[in-house]
């Protein structure tokens, strides 16, 4: 081999070291810029696991999630919460009913709805820090998965839940899982194992009647959801007072959501 081949396999040989140095330190930002790095440090520290060994592992955490929503009973928070909705399109027939149970307990209500929005979009962008800054909730129901729930890379999606779960900070939170209406592969699985005890009520079980779309529930449909929400909400990590509204459903109207609608990104 002559001297430059060998120079060339030197220089290959020492960029790839550096390459590989750099993919086990923190973020790099040049410029405001976040240096994107190659996923060598993932490639090597990641185990390799059969396909059996993977179902173990997988229902090892779904077991471990279950057991933790066995939550003691707290009491309930009488004092008047200032609600923050925000998600996808189901959002706005939740906020609906959800709206009847602040008039009716004195509590305060906001809504954002993003059609078309998941977990990565609110994730990787700063609408929730701002209208959290906005609002200063006290309550947070997050209403996302929807757009998302069929993905079979289900795993893909932790990072996002855990950057909601940091934006939302120690605020209090329920997590309506996506009412689902044909099979999913375990995104609720994963939603009940990267949620704190007591804050994820999983929608996909209950029957709901659907609009046209055979998607989106009913206005009664969700309603339903709601109250079975409010029900579960009893036992959840921080119950607040949600007695039943007084008045019909049909007395509630969007205008009494405090309803902002984003622009759909697609």
């Amino acid at each position: 081999m002559n001297l430059h081949y060998k120079k060339l396999w030197w220089l290959l040989a020492l960029s790839l070291l550096i390459i590989s140095c750099i993919s086990f330190m923190d973020d790099i930002s040049i410029g405001g810029f976040k240096l994107k790095k190659a996923p060598i440090k993932e490639t090597l520290t990641t185990k390799y696991l059969t396909e059996e060994q993977k179902e173990a592992e997988k229902q090892e955490r779904l077991a471990l999630a279950q057991a933790k929503e066995i939550v003691k009973e707290e009491p309930i928070d009488s004092t008047p919460q200032s609600f923050l909705i925000f998600g996808d399109s189901m959002s706005e027939n939740i906020a609906l009913r959800l709206a009847a149970y602040a008039r009716q307990n004195g509590h305060e209500i906001h809504t954002v709805n993003w059609d078309s929005s998941g977990t990565r979009i609110w994730a990787s962008s700063d609408t929730l820090d701002y209208f959290i800054k906005k609002y200063n909730p006290t309550f947070l129901f997050v209403t996302l998965g929807s757009n998302e729930s069929f993905a079979r890379n289900v795993d893909s999606y932790r990072p996002y839940v855990r950057k909601i779960l940091s934006k939302i900070g120690d605020r209090h939170f329920v997590w309506i899982g996506p009412p689902s209406f044909k099979e999913e592969h375990g995104f609720n699985d994963m939603l009940l194992e990267e949620l704190p005890a007591g804050t994820f009520f999983r929608a996909s079980g209950l029957e709901l009647q659907r609009r046209k779309d055979k998607v989106h529930p009913t206005v009664e449909a969700a309603a339903y959801e709601i109250d079975s929400l409010v029900r579960w909400m009893r036992h959840s990590a921080h119950p607040i007072l949600m007695d039943l509204p007084s008045d019909s459903l049909s007395r509630t109207r969007i205008s009494n959501t405090g309803i902002t609608y984003l622009k759909a990104q697609h």
